[in-house]
């Protein structure tokens, strides 16, 4: 039986959405905005299912601080239960008294009903369910026994899970890819030389290999370079762009973020635009980052990234589940100036960031303010700025 869920917030106006309103409105469907609402009901769910199968309810129900909930647990245990807590109090699952949780009552936990409504209004769209279902399933060792999040999250059985979820096909994951290439193709000069940091499944490339040739500006591209740091990811991107991407001029290379890219292979002042979805925020050191993907592009070439947006840096989007047991997410250098938390950013945080690392002429795709605060729901946006 569907559950409810809830008031479905209403799309934002093409008048918040800056000069490319009316296409980027073109995302907010009922569908996708059905989707969006039922996602962070089922992370809050899986979250507090997942601490009623480490045997937790009991102390939840006496009332338990951060600190309690973390004795006798590997040190790893922390960063992502600080984020679960205030979460489910977001949520309404947990109630808060100083630094105390506590579950009261019984808490409306059915997921099946959550899939039943999505799939009257958005039928075919339970990727996000799928994978937040195989976290639960997998990550208990992380807790338990102190097993490496990494290896837990991508063996085997669940990467078919991280495939299907970030595709274009994926309502949910979408927003993510448009946004960036709206304001990729904005300033791409004829001849241009693109670099892709972290291409994963390879939905971005493929999303430029398609809007290019429909729109006729894929000849301006003379180079795209695909590279991930995970061997995994970058042999079935070889295996599949060739056919699904086949007319855009692939080169394929791997590649460390973290490691200065003029030591593998990467010439200073050589691209044009290097472009990123949802990657630069795992950077272990986003000055030094910054400062060297400027230093390999040429004079007035960009860069342009798609990230996940938090109206404000205490605000914890659903979003974050999956990866707060990610090393590369949560073990980051951090500066109150420029990098003051892990994770997603405000969209004046990355202004920072960017500025510090020498960039200028920033510009945001939607413009975040005040569409962000009319429409907190709204967690996507997309970045450009000149070396």
């Amino acid at each position: 039986m569907p559950v409810r869920l809830g008031p479905i917030e209403a799309p934002p106006g093409p008048d918040l959405l800056g000069p490319k309103g009316l296409e980027i409105a073109s995302l907010f469907s009922r569908p996708f905005l059905v989707l969006h609402r039922a996602s962070g009901l089922y992370t809050a769910r899986i979250c507090l299912l997942l601490l009623f199968d480490l045997g937790w309810e009991a102390r939840l129900r006496r009332g338990v601080t951060l600190d309690g909930l973390c004795e006798g647990l590997p040190a790893q245990a922390r960063k992502p239960l600080a984020w679960m807590l205030p979460f489910l109090e977001t949520e309404g699952l947990l109630a808060r008294q100083d630094d105390t949780f506590s579950l009261r009552g019984q808490p409306d936990l059915d997921l099946a009903g959550i899939r039943a409504a999505v799939d009257l209004e958005a039928p075919g769209h339970a990727a996000n369910f799928d994978l937040l279902d195989g976290v639960r399933s997998h990550i208990r060792p992380f807790f338990t026994e102190g097993k490496d999040g990494d290896a837990l999250l991508f063996d085997l059985a669940l990467f078919p899970l991280w495939l299907a979820y970030f595709r274009n096909g994926n309502l949910a994951y979408f927003p993510n890819n448009l946004l960036t290439l709206l304001a990729l193709q904005e300033g791409l000069p004829p001849g241009a030389r693109v670099l892709e940091l972290g291409g994963g499944a390879g939905s971005f490339a493929q999303l430029v290999a398609q809007r290019g040739a429909e729109e006729g500006w894929l000849g301006r591209i003379a180079e795209y370079r695909f590279t991930d740091v995970a061997p995994t990811f970058l042999r079935r991107a070889q295996r599949n762009l060739g056919a699904a991407a086949q007319d855009l001029p692939l080169t394929f290379q791997a590649l460390d973020l973290n490691r200065p890219l003029q030591t593998q292979g990467i010439a200073p002042a050589s691209l044009d635009a290097i472009v990123g979805i949802n990657v630069l925020h795992v950077a272990q050191d986003l000055e030094a980052t910054l400062r060297d993907l400027r230093g390999c592009l040429k004079p007035a070439g960009r860069l342009v990234i798609g990230e996940c947006l938090k109206p404000s840096l205490d605000t914890p989007l659903y979003l974050e589940f999956f990866f707060t047991f990610i090393r590369a997410f949560t073990g980051v250098k951090l500066d109150p100036r420029w990098r003051p938390r892990h994770g997603f950013l405000t969209p004046e945080a990355w202004d920072q960031a960017l500025l510090h690392a020498g960039f200028t002429q920033i510009r945001h795709l939607p413009p975040p303010r005040p569409l962000m605060d009319r429409h907190p729901g709204f967690t996507v946006g997309a970045l450009s700025a000149l070396a």
